[in-house]
């Protein structure tokens, strides 16, 4: 964890997530903070924020975008799963669908 990340935790208690494919879902994201480092920053609604680190691309829906600086900010209201293509992690909606 960098000096940054574990100053973030303190002042507004972020959870640091270091491994955030092995979470099945962060639910009630509201707000998507992907920063130039790589790092990501989930507002969730009614739970804990959370930052995870080395996030390639986000790939959700967003009702509205805006860029903060170098910093891209995504409103939207869903769920979402970290994956692992090729070797980058991406940012999804969870699927709710079952196929069989």
């Amino acid at each position: 964890m960098t000096d940054h990340q574990s100053r973030l935790e303190r002042t507004r208690g972020v959870r640091y997530v270091a491994d955030p494919t092995s979470i099945p879902v962060f639910r009630s994201v509201e707000r998507i903070w992907h920063f130039p480092s790589g790092d990501v920053l989930l507002t969730l609604a009614e739970r804990r924020d959370c930052l995870l680190p080395n996030v390639d691309r986000v790939d959700v829906r967003a009702s509205e975008i805006e860029w903060v600086g170098s910093a891209v900010a995504l409103s939207t209201d869903t769920a979402v799963r970290v994956t692992e293509q090729q070797g980058r992690s991406i940012i999804k909606e969870f699927d709710r669908k079952i196929e069989i």
